[in-house]
């Protein structure tokens, strides 16, 4: 392993990302006046209530109205702000794709999207909070960047990143929380993969906190002689080129693993960029073409979907054996 990681990161505490992102725009908003949060009534949620309370002036409430709450963020875009837009990711990217598609992208606007509770983690509520979508409806914008932190760690340096971008962005996060395992100290740096573990078998490329389950199935797989090389794809657009071609060249074979419909998601970046340049074998683990649904727990729902570290490992014996 290398200095990405921290050094007990087997041995993890849980912090969410969402929480992460409460109190890095928090920190980023006492810095900066021109910084505006929105959010459609979704504010303890999505974890800007503190923000409300403290810095009240730099802060709207919408209420249940994506769609306005978008206009809103793009005209104070054009005065100067820099707003941040935050509610479900399943809400805000399909609810206001036409706004954020005509005001934001068109326009090239600073308008940053926040969208929380994506993927699998908000396990308990169902498919229609469960934002399993929310990458392709985002990626597919020409000017969006699309940014995915695998940690509570990593957000702080995210959110300063997408602050200081000039163009509109989109930062997913989650609700569960989830094993701290990024060394904050190592640098972040918007559309530049990071190489977790360095390998020589296979390249497992993947992002935000599922990144746990494949460093975990990639430990176990080292004690069977599979040599897994794991990609942090943190900024899925704009790809990071070099990095992946680099070590699907050395390895000769890749596998993506997300939480989100494999069609139009991180998998499919990586493999248009594969495509382009380089076709090898691989493989593609997320939703396959399914809605998600209900749990206890989201140990369970990563089982029910083979997202889980037991799986990622069957897989990759399977590729590597072909």
């Amino acid at each position: 392993m290398n200095n990405f990681l921290i050094n007990n990161w087997q041995k993890p505490k849980l912090k969410s990302l969402r929480d992460g992102f409460g109190k890095a725009i928090l920190s980023l908003g006492q810095q900066h006046q021109n910084l505006m949060v929105l959010t459609a009534d979704l504010a303890s949620s999505t974890r800007v209530f503190q923000f409300s309370q403290d810095l009240p002036e730099q802060f709207l409430q919408i209420g249940v109205a994506e769609q306005n709450m978008v206009g809103i963020a793009a005209g104070l875009s054009l005065v100067g702000k820099i707003p941040f837009c935050c509610s479900f990711a399943s809400f805000l990217t399909a609810r206001a794709w036409e706004q954020i598609r005509v005001c934001v992208a068109v326009n090239n606007l600073p308008v940053k999207l926040v969208g929380s509770h994506a993927g699998l983690s908000h396990q308990s509520d169902g498919f229609t909070v469960q934002g399993t979508e929310d990458i392709c409806l985002m990626r597919v914008l020409p000017n969006m960047s699309v940014l995915y932190p695998a940690d509570f760690n990593q957000v702080f340096d995210t959110v300063v990143s997408i602050f200081n971008y000039q163009g509109p962005c989109y930062l997913r996060l989650t609700r569960e929380p989830t094993p701290l395992f990024i060394n904050s100290k190592a640098g972040f740096k918007l559309g530049k993969a990071q190489v977790l573990k360095p390998g020589k078998d296979i390249t497992i490329i993947s992002a935000g906190p599922l990144l746990y389950q494949v460093l975990q199935a990639a430990k176990k797989l080292e004690k069977q002689k599979i040599s897994c090389e794991v990609i942090n794809l943190h900024t899925i657009k704009p790809i990071d080129s070099k990095t992946i071609l680099n070590s699907i060249k050395k390895t000769k074979l890749f596998l993506t693993v997300e939480d989100h419909q494999i069609q139009g998601g991180l998998g499919s970046a990586v493999a248009e960029l594969i495509v382009k340049n380089n076709p090898v074998k691989g493989e593609f683990l997320g939703l396959n073409n399914q809605f998600s649904q209900s749990a206890r727990s989201y140990d369970q729902l990563l089982e029910k979907y083979q997202l889980s570290s037991t799986n990622i490992m069957s897989i990759v014996k399977k590729l590597c054996q072909r």
